[in-house]
């Protein structure tokens, strides 16, 4: 694909736009936080590298799509559903204003730190900008920027006096804002030192885009949810019939115009920024090789990490009534599902438990970003094999396998299934050589979310069914709701996604 073409531009942006509305839809719909946002930014690197022009890119696509993993992964740890609150529980709503413009500061950080980290790390493979000093320094000076970012945004903060920062878009929720602002100001710093221009400008251009496809999303769902002054309303009929879901309209909005907003970006860079002629040479730049590391170092240590994340799952607990009373107060429990949630609940746990518990929720983002992103960096491709397809497989397989699941009858044959096909991955990977295609990658983004996504759904004791004893007993409206249109519109975007991976099969 030549993005130097109107045709290939054109081409490019629509599926840019298709696949990461997808993307983020089903983020929503399956997995969220930080995890569920690197199924789209992981989309969105792939169609980078597929319509890069580079031959090298094209053939190591891997390394853009972990690239865009891990620089999505970063703004999921901002708190944004009572922003969104603001602006949406009630008619008239509370704050209208503070909504939008929270909703679009917000998504400009996310997006901008993806372009930010996708920019530099195309940078980085030219071996024209970031040497290993560089790296270091960006990657040692990150956790400082962060908290000066912090301390400069984020606090003063107590929920119980009801203190909350200058600049503050929810109601009760700390929103970690200040820390991904500061390190983005730090990566734009970097970038203006050593003159990367092409990460500059992608920068400039996902901020953009995340803003703005936040910002309308949140103008749809409002429409959406009630009728103007006029009485019309977006899907009105529907909405009132349950068969719509003006929150999953939003979300896949939001998608569609990131995509496309920075699919826009990368076809002004290819066509306007002189400096990205390096990236048309098959070359890579990996410090690792430079410093003599061996190619399985740091693989076999993300591969431990990922291992010992484990524990969570093995060494774990019942939530406390306080607990689930809690999470229902800051909007992650619905009423119903609080109901059923304090029929279960367990005992105050020790002192010593606690701290467990917050040490493994901590080492989530070493792990599963800051670590892999910094082996990236060092010039790993194993690690970016690794993150590409297995992690993305695996942040799935947990939240259906040891969440979804939890009540079916047949849990731990699911579990044993699938977390044997993930080990299968990796022993694949480090014995046999073994890369993912382009056409497997496909597959799991998309087909394999989704139907794994279909049968946690459609089981009885699904969480989706808004406890529905039986499909039988009511309606497939009533039952699912807008879920039916929801999967509907995923099905359409994967015929298209899949025939377009099945392009580099054949």
């Amino acid at each position: 694909m030549d993005l130097t073409s109107i045709t290939g531009a054109v081409f490019f942006i629509a599926m840019s736009i298709i696949a990461v509305s997808y993307g983020w839809g089903m983020r929503g719909t399956t997995l969220g936080g930080e995890k569920g946002a690197m199924l789209p930014g992981a989309i969105m690197g792939l169609l980078i590298a597929l319509f890069s022009g580079s031959a090298f890119l094209q053939e190591n696509f891997f390394l853009l799509t972990a690239a865009g993993a891990l620089g999505i992964y970063f703004g999921g740890s901002m708190s944004y559903m009572q922003t969104t609150g603001l602006g949406s529980d009630k008619n008239p709503p509370e704050d209208l204003k503070r909504s939008l413009t929270g909703l679009f500061v917000k998504g400009s950080i996310w997006w901008a730190i993806f372009g930010a980290v996708v920019g530099m790390f195309l940078s980085f493979l030219t071996g024209q900008y970031y040497n290993l000093t560089a790296v270091l320094l960006i990657f040692g000076t990150m956790p400082l920027f962060g908290f000066i970012g912090s301390r400069l945004f984020d606090r003063p903060f107590d929920e119980k006096k009801g203190i909350h920062p200058k600049i503050y878009f929810s109601r009760t929720r700390p929103e970690g804002m200040g820390v991904l602002f500061g390190i983005l100001v730090g990566l734009i710093i970097f970038m203006a030192i050593y003159r990367d221009n092409v990460a500059l400008v992608f920068t400039v251009g996902s901020m953009l885009s995340g803003g703005t496809g936040f910002l309308v999303g949140q103008l749809g769902n409002i429409r959406g949810k009630y009728p103007n002054k006029n009485g019309w309303q977006f899907l009105g009929k529907y909405h009132k019939k349950g068969i719509i879901c003006t929150w999953k309209i939003a979300e896949c909005t939001f998608g569609g115009i990131a995509g496309l907003g920075v699919a826009l970006t990368f076809v002004l860079v290819v066509n306007f920024l002189p400096a990205y002629a390096l990236y048309y040479n098959d070359s890579y730049f990996a410090i690792s090789e430079m410093v003599n590391i061996s190619q399985w170092l740091m693989p076999g240590i993300f591969v431990a990490l990922l291992a010992l994340d484990l524990n969570r799952h093995i060494i774990k607990r019942r939530k406390t009534a306080e607990e689930y009373i809690y999470m229902n107060k800051r909007g992650w429990l619905s009423g119903q599902e609080l109901e059923i949630a304090l029929k279960t609940a367990g005992r105050e746990p020790s002192k010593a438990f606690l701290l467990y518990e917050k040490i493994a929720h901590t080492a989530l983002f070493p792990i599963y970003c800051y670590i892999p992103l910094l082996f990236l960096f060092l010039g790993s491709a194993e690690v970016a094999k690794l993150v590409s397809f297995y992690v993305l497989y695996f942040v799935l397989v947990e939240q259906q396998a040891f969440d979804r699941f939890v009540n079916f009858k047949t849990v731990y044959l699911w579990r044993g299934v699938l977390m044997g096909l993930g080990t299968l991955v990796i022993f694949a990977q480090f014995y046999w050589g073994w890369t993912p295609g382009i056409f497997e990658t496909v597959l799991l983004y998309g087909w394999g979310y989704e139907g794994l996504t279909l049968v946690g759904n459609i089981a009885r004791n699904s969480p989706d069914r808004y406890q529905k004893p039986l499909v039988k007993d009511s309606s497939w409206t009533e039952a699912y709701g807008g879920l039916l249109t929801v999967h509907g519109y995923f099905i359409l975007c994967l015929i298209v996604f899949t025939g377009f991976g099945a392009m580099y099969l054949f």
